[in-house]
């Protein structure tokens, strides 16, 4: 009986260190080993360090080039792809992301492996009206009917892509499944008592599709009113088509009394030291600081859309996407009501624990990867 070995693919280092490395681990631990594939970056000498003391645990550099759809560039790394495969033989590839998704499938054709991807999010394509987005999205659709029919298992991050592909013919729920999200491991993010004074913070990079205008102008007229609550914001600067300058940001926080942390590389502390968590997305596959929020036990108000919703099960509330009217009401009912905050702060923990646990997400692949 051939012995199992994985490739993973993904188009960068960070997400591989920071939400993959325990299934890494669990593939070690069924002897299966492990080649990782992905740009080099800024985070290519951690993972290479951190791989390096495992005796089958490969790193491999492969340029992405992130961004938009360039047939030529796109076509040459279909063709390393599909080289890899063919020098590496795997019997198992783990695809992340839409460019490994889409050019690592269709790289797979007609070799015997099998193919297994994460849709981590649909993405600004799927919410952008304009024309723009409109043809990428044709082409996207395209690329991803091709590429799924050469998948074994397709992996969701949540209910309603899942559903979108499914109502594109572009995947079928017989051949697909959805996850809580990368998981999150449950001792890095303690359960952590409610501070004592009330305070919301948000976490996302400066993109106008997170909802960050939405959430600073609500804070903003909440702050002339409760002048003793502080409004936290956690977040860096972004190339995305949808990114917010960063002194447009750094100017209302000053102007309004907001508190503006930047960039940080661990969000614990602050998360423990707020009360509520605030996510305003206009779409998500499903975001790893809401995971994170759940796990420190905080309610949380978030929007009622993709990737969002599932965030919340009596734990906090639902407002419309680009409605900072409601959000406003939303934070406000929360300050006015703060003997609600422990019932739906357990609540956020006890999700964190049977729905969005790393160890249940690892099992759910596993299996895909034993067979």
């Amino acid at each position: 009986m051939t012995r199992n070995s994985v490739l993973i693919l993904a188009n960068d280092s960070k997400s591989i260190l920071d939400f993959r490395w325990p299934l890494i681990e669990q593939c070690q631990e069924q002897d299966w080993p492990v080649t990782i594939v992905c740009n080099k970056d800024a985070y290519y000498s951690d993972l290479e360090s951190k791989a390096s003391s495992y005796k089958t645990i490969t790193v491999l550099p492969l340029n992405f080039a992130n961004g938009g759809i360039n047939p030529l560039k796109d076509l040459a790394l279909m063709v390393k792809i599909r080289r890899l495969y063919q020098e590496l033989k795997p019997t198992h590839v783990l695809l992340y992301r839409i460019k490994p998704v889409l050019y690592g499938s269709l790289a797979a054709y007609a070799l015997p492996l099998k193919v297994i991807s994460t849709i981590t999010g649909l993405g600004y394509v799927y919410t952008d009206p304009s024309f723009k987005a409109s043809l990428l999205r044709l082409i996207t659709n395209t690329l991803y009917k091709l590429a799924l029919r050469r998948n074994a298992w397709v992996f969701f991050q949540n209910a309603d892509d899942q559903q979108t592909l499914a109502n594109l013919n572009l995947t079928t729920f017989d051949k697909s499944s959805v996850v809580g999200g990368s998981g999150i491991v449950l001792t890095e993010f303690p359960e952590t008592p409610l501070p004592k004074s009330l305070s919301f913070v948000m976490v996302a990079r400066l993109l106008k599709d997170k909802g960050i205008w939405e959430y600073l102008q609500a804070a903003a007229r909440l702050k002339k009113i409760y002048p003793n609550v502080d409004f936290k914001l956690i977040g860096g600067e972004s190339l995305n088509p949808s990114a917010i300058p960063l002194r447009e940001v750094e100017t209302f926080c000053q102007k309004n009394n907001l508190i503006y942390l930047g960039h940080k590389n661990s969000v614990l502390e602050t998360l423990q030291e707020s009360s509520i968590f605030v996510l305003p997305s206009y779409r998500e596959g499903m975001p790893r600081s809401g995971l994170e929020a759940l796990s420190v036990g905080r309610p949380i108000i978030t929007t009622d859309t993709q990737g969002c919703r599932d965030l919340i099960r009596g734990n906090g509330l639902l407002v419309p996407i680009k409605d900072t009217a409601a959000l406003q009401a939303a934070m406000q009912h929360l300050i006015d009501l703060p003997e609600s905050l422990p019932q739906m702060a357990k609540i956020s923990r006890h999700l964190a624990e049977t729905v969005f646990d790393v160890k249940l997400v690892n099992k759910a692949m596993l299996a895909k990867l034993a067979l």
